[in-house]
């Protein structure tokens, strides 16, 4: 099922592990890269993100992890941000967002796709409306609800300036308060 701009806020239930996979189009030669902004109750945060090799964990905190860094689209499976289910009442909001390392000018030609796959469901979210000069989305928000998560299709566009990453620009919007500093990746 996709989620566009008038779906409503889908539940997450059971326990288990939410999949947020993002593909996009091997001819753009590209390298997005997927990640996670995680606030829980007791005011701890973290960014689970390729950039600067902050993966995650599963099996302790923050419970998030991004599986691979494909640098080029190649892979079939793309980046997958997984989520611990089995601690979901821990989290207070969850931010999952893409943006281009490098390669590309915009997203507008990189035929984005992200599926959400959950033991309550699997939605598809089409990242094909970006303006020009666009190098990052906040694309699901994940709140606390009464009884699981409630997904949230974002889809915010974000253009990164001398100044502000994309990253920085995406907290500032949402208000996680990170502290954000250069980062790089290791070469292949």
């Amino acid at each position: 099922m996709d989620l566009t701009r008038q779906s409503s806020p889908v539940r997450i239930t059971g326990r288990g592990i939410l999949k947020v996979n993002l593909n996009w189009s091997v001819t753009s030669e590209a390298d997005l890269d997927l990640g996670c902004m995680v606030l829980t109750r007791d005011g701890a945060g973290a960014a689970v993100q390729p950039l600067g090799d902050e993966r995650g964990r599963l099996d302790a905190w923050p419970y998030v992890a991004v599986d691979q860094d494909d640098r080029t689209g190649e892979t079939s499976d793309g980046e997958t941000v997984r989520v611990n289910l089995e601690h979901r009442r821990e989290f207070t909001r969850l931010l999952v967002y893409v943006y281009l390392y490098e390669g590309a000018a915009d997203f507008r030609t990189l035929g984005g796709v992200v599926t959400v796959g959950a033991p309550s469901g699997t939605w598809r979210i089409r990242l094909d409306d970006s303006p020009t000069g666009a190098t990052a989305c906040a694309i699901a928000l994940l709140t606390q609800g009464s009884e699981g998560l409630d997904l949230h299709r974002e889809v915010r566009w974000f253009t990164a300036t001398a100044r502000l990453s994309n990253q920085e620009l995406i907290d500032r919007r949402y208000g996680f308060g990170f502290d954000w500093v250069p980062g790089s990746k290791p070469p292949l």
